[in-house]
């Protein structure tokens, strides 16, 4: 796939308590002494719940199986996972706990950018590495964070090459949530139409607590373009999705949707949201042996009538399990030592495929796959192996230049 200039950035200027996790279940009697600590801080109540709650599930699984295959080093793991309950104050809080008196070796957390920026600061004055593994809109170029999920040159890069070379795409209706992601995400977008010989001919924003879109509807009706983007989140948005079928557009111009994923599915009629295209690391619908075992053990250990889960519980997942091969690499929890062991590319393969940490920007290339909804299941109709998670000439090379703790955007 063709790759757009990295260095085409700019600098970026720039949590009610709820109940403590348990620690994961330790199939040998350990002291405290002994134990590696490991926090985790994911909204499994609150506005993001329906991202959370999985992730937080995600960093259980992960560590209940390492321990019972013996531990990190041979030493078991304490996880302290709070609930941050969609609050900001929540989040400083916890942080600060976690690098106080709990003395985190490591923290894995966050699901909204907002949280990520709460939280990032306070491991960095702490120096407790940390792990961000949400999609976002991309850019974090930090020594002391890793970010293990998608980014827009993989999420939006790859689908809208496939979109816009088979369906002979030129024009582009978008449509954003009015925030952080929504900005610098329709940026991202629009440099990957005009790569693609595409032109974005509206860019709309919404804020989170708009429900109503026929005036949008309306507009897209006279514009007719090829092909309408979705960048709407949040529960407000999912009316968008209903009143896109309801004006009789279902089928009438191709929909593709930036953050769509199992969570909004699962509240909506599999006919609302027929021929939707989107696009992840990860769905349960990746027909591979792997994914098939991976999926046994979730439902195992959660349940059979557990909701469908996307990408964000594997991302997780994957991160978990990448930290423990680093620090045993690394023979140590030194900070500086697993960083180092991070930065030679240590790689994974989990439900969705291989993930592989980038050593310049400390994110992850992985596979990326384009899904549509069709009967209510996310039909995989594309995959891109390998894809950077930036492209080749970006600013943020953390070995030639560590010291940076930034966030840069298109």
């Amino acid at each position: 796939m063709t790759q757009i200039a990295r260095r085409s950035w700019l600098r970026l200027t720039g949590a009610a308590a709820t109940a403590l996790a348990a620690p994961a279940i330790l199939p040998r009697r350990a002291f405290a002494s002994d134990m590696i600590e490991v926090g985790a801080l994911h909204d499994s109540s609150g506005s993001h719940s329906i991202y959370g709650k999985e992730m937080d599930d995600a960093m259980k699984l992960a560590v209940e199986e390492i321990n019972e295959a013996g531990g990190v080093m041979g030493r078991q793991i304490n996880l302290t996972a709070f609930d941050t309950g969609s609050n900001m104050q929540n989040y400083a809080q916890f942080a600060q706990r976690l690098v106080t008196s709990q003395e985190a070796d490591v923290v894995f957390g966050g699901v909204s950018s907002a949280s990520r920026e709460i939280i990032r600061p306070i491991f960095n004055r702490s120096n407790t590495l940390y792990f961000y593994d949400t999609f976002y809109e991309g850019g974090v170029c930090d020594k002391n964070a890793f970010v293990m999920a998608e980014t827009p040159a993989q999420m939006i890069g790859p689908a809208l090459e496939k979109l816009v070379k088979d369906g002979g795409v030129k024009t582009i209706y978008t449509m954003w949530a009015d925030y952080n992601y929504g900005y610098i995400c329709s940026t991202w977008l629009e440099n990957f139409a005009k790569q693609y010989g595409a032109e974005v001919i509206a860019k709309e924003f919404f804020p989170l607590d708009v429900t109503d879109f026929s005036a949008t509807i309306t507009k897209i009706q006279n514009e007719s373009p090829d092909l309408v983007v979705s960048g709407l989140v949040g529960g407000n948005h999912i009316g968008f999705y209903r009143q896109w079928p309801a004006a009789g557009m279902l089928g009438q111009i191709p929909l593709h949707c930036t953050v769509f994923g199992p969570w909004e599915k699962n509240l909506l009629q599999p006919e609302e949201i027929e021929g939707l295209t989107t696009s992840y690391h990860y769905y349960e619908t990746i027909d591979t042996p792997e994914n098939a075992a991976f999926l046994d053990k979730w439902h195992g250990r959660f349940g059979d009538d557990y909701p469908e889960i996307g990408t964000l519980a594997v991302c997780t997942y994957n991160a978990v399990n990448i930290w423990k091969q680093a620090v045993e690499q690394a023979g140590s929890l030194d900070r500086d030592a697993v960083v180092a062991a991070m930065e030679t590319g240590i790689s994974f393969d989990g439900p969705g495929g291989t993930m592989q940490v980038d050593p310049e920007t400390h994110h992850a290339i992985m596979s990326t796959v384009v899904a549509e909804v069709q009967n209510g299941k996310f039909e995989i109709i594309g995959k891109s192996e390998n894809v950077e998670p930036l492209d080749t000439s970006a600013v943020c090379d953390l070995i030639a230049d560590p010291n940076q703790s930034t966030q840069y955007q298109p």
